[in-house]
């Protein structure tokens, strides 16, 4: 099975692309989708994970309209059905 993530701003900047596909099993965990992600996409490595392995915080992971944080953290699992956000913070007035 496959996921689709939704790349928005600078993500879309460094990748070219709006959306990518990786490899996705049920009940997978963030953090194993990242880690299938910044490999295929290693532009992005930087941006969203840092040397310890923790979120660099340069770019909200949404899960279904949630944000990450406020969930499992890099642990919460991914269903099948959940669409998938990366967005970098934006600020403005």
């Amino acid at each position: 099975m496959e996921k689709t993530i939704k790349l928005l701003a600078t993500l879309r900047d460094l990748t070219g692309k709006k959306t990518i596909t990786v490899p996705f099993e049920d009940g997978q965990t963030v953090r194993k989708l990242l880690n299938d992600l910044t490999t295929l996409e290693p532009a992005l490595q930087h941006e969203i994970i840092n040397s310890d392995g923790e979120l660099t915080g340069l770019v909200h992971i949404l899960v279904h309209g949630r944000n990450i944080q406020w969930l499992q953290g890099l642990d919460t699992p991914i269903r099948e059905q959940d669409i998938l956000t990366f967005l970098p913070p934006s600020a403005g007035g």
